[in-house]
């Protein structure tokens, strides 16, 4: 069942977003997943709708220019990893026309999609966001769900989301905090009642937002049952990868 790691979520890919911006910082942040034990790497710059279709092309075809070159690049670096391009979608009015026009990214061009709010969304509009991603044919994954406050400690509202068809992401980081982290408990909880679908690093940079998902794991193996851990980093990707291109 092992495979290695997944990470759905990051921000490597170099000049593209506010993530890595050399070539050199995306070797070293890959060289850091590939000790991490991550195995396959699902690339997800922002992307932002803008009424500026042409800046939205522009940025688009430089995406997947950066994101084959990397692969080529990565062929001699790191052989027994994996790589597929994304988005992380921001919801807001044309996305959905973005998605349509194929200039916005699903993760290697299945119907899975991560997508992310306003932190501040509230309940019924994230319901709503979710209905019409489904309504279109897309799986949305929800990214770095812990973030937004209708739903961060609402397991009741978390079960909802997921009852509709969606799935859920969280980052990393929440589980290297202090020993009497709340924050950590209540991420810890969201995992063990089986509502967090995926883990990402949701990694920008080398330093201070650096890929750590081997400490993490380590962490949930002393919190969390082998079952349920097995579904997190290993069934769960395994059914999603066998949907990409």
């Amino acid at each position: 069942m092992n495979q290695g790691y997944l990470d759905i979520h990051n921000h490597i890919l170099p000049g593209v977003d506010d993530g890595a911006k050399t070539m050199e910082d995306t070797m070293e942040l890959l060289r850091m997943e590939h000790e991490n034990g991550v195995r396959t790497v699902i690339f997800t710059p922002h992307y932002i709708p803008r009424s500026d279709i042409e800046k939205n092309k522009e940025k688009a075809n430089k995406t997947k220019e950066v994101f084959e070159k990397i692969k080529e690049e990565c062929k001699n670096s790191f052989p027994d990893m994996k790589f597929y391009l994304g988005n992380e979608l921001y919801y807001k009015s044309g996305i959905m026309q973005e998605l349509d026009d194929k200039r916005a990214n699903t993760l290697g061009n299945s119907d899975y999609i991560l997508t992310e709010f306003d932190t501040n969304i509230s309940y019924m509009d994230l319901k709503k966001a979710v209905q019409q991603y489904l309504l279109k044919g897309f799986q949305p994954i929800l990214a770095h769900v812990e973030r937004y406050h209708c739903l961060y400690n609402h397991f009741d509202r978390m079960e909802e989301i997921k009852n509709m068809g969606a799935l859920m992401q969280m980052n990393t980081e929440n589980f290297l905090g202090g020993l009497f982290s709340q924050n950590r408990k209540i991420c810890t909880k969201a995992i063990a009642e089986g509502y967090i679908d995926f883990l990402g690093t949701d990694s920008h940079d080398c330093k201070m937002r650096k890929p750590e998902m081997e400490k993490a794991v380590k962490y949930l193996k002393k919190k969390i049952d082998q079952s349920t851990l097995d579904t997190l980093l290993y069934k769960n990707p395994e059914k999603l990868l066998k949907e990409l291109e």
